[in-house]
């Protein structure tokens, strides 16, 4: 997708081990918690959930958590010798990868619990989607240029030196750069999200026909790039090829401290995935 997927995926990441510890293992509560915010499910459909929970968790720890670790290592390896477009854009398409993997096996699930919504709680559904896309136009779309500008170059450098530490005065610059460079994507972003929510909805229409139902809800939930509008298209692929070439310049001036406490934090997180591939 866009280059927030480096942006979500690593920060998540490289949080510290006893952090990510707790928090995947209170997924069971916290995925039916963030659901509630969306829609007010039944006392069958909650139970259909947390029945779903148990076997989808139990698949992603023993099947994904390696995968992610895998990833880290590599990147890991990367940074500490000689990082490159390819080894960013690789990454990338990994944790499209991921995602699609996710969402593949989820699916059928999250489908057949949404196909017994009644139209009421379709309709909380569309509401309170509504309010998100109204709170991300206050956020991104309605802000004025230079803060908005500047909202991402702050975002870009506490990320930064979440990964690596202190940024150098050369470092701070390129950001500085960076955020200057970047094309605004926030009203093409929210068209985008729009017809992707005007989708859904027609498609919980037709959402008794489980078979068709689950097709075209996972398609929809794959964010297939021929299937963005294309000046959104445009620009996000603009935004991530720039975003790559100066984590690459980042990169080229990292100090051997830098190296050493990203290596140090993603190899930490690398075995605490592990360690949790293998509970029970």
């Amino acid at each position: 997708m866009k280059k927030k997927y480096f942006f979500i995926v690593i920060s998540v990441l490289l949080l510290s081990g006893c952090i990510i510890r707790f928090v995947y293992n209170q997924l069971d509560w916290i995925i039916p918690w963030y659901v509630g915010t969306m829609i007010s499910l039944d006392g069958e459909q909650s139970s259909e959930l947390e029945k779903s929970l148990m076997s989808q968790l139990k698949w992603h720890r023993v099947t994904q958590l390696s995968e992610y670790s895998k990833s880290l290592k590599e990147l890991s390896l990367a940074v500490k010798t000689d990082l490159t477009m390819e080894h960013l854009e690789k990454f990338h398409l990994t944790m499209r990868r991921y995602w699609q993997d996710l969402v593949r096996h989820v699916g059928p699930d999250f489908a057949r619990i949404l196909s017994t919504a009644t139209d009421a709680q379709v309709e909380e559904m569309m509401q309170n989607l509504k309010k998100r896309n109204q709170k991300f136009r206050e956020e991104y779309v309605d802000l004025p240029k230079e803060e908005l500008r500047q909202k991402k170059r702050n975002r870009m450098t506490k990320f930064l030196e979440f990964c690596m530490g202190n940024l150098n005065e050369q470092q701070e610059k390129i950001v500085e750069q960076w955020s200057y460079d970047l094309q605004d994507i926030s009203t093409a972003r929210l068209e985008y999200i729009k017809l992707g929510q005007e989708k859904f909805k027609r498609i919980m229409e037709r959402r008794k026909d489980l078979g068709w139902f689950e097709k075209e809800l996972c398609e929809l939930l794959y964010f297939k790039r021929e299937t963005w509008p294309e000046e959104f298209r445009k620009i996000a692929n603009y935004n991530r090829e720039l975003t790559q070439k100066v984590l690459i310049e980042i990169h080229k001036c990292m100090t051997k401290d830098q190296k050493e406490e990203f290596t140090e934090n993603s190899l930490s997180l690398a075995k605490d995935f592990d360690e949790l591939s293998k509970e029970t």
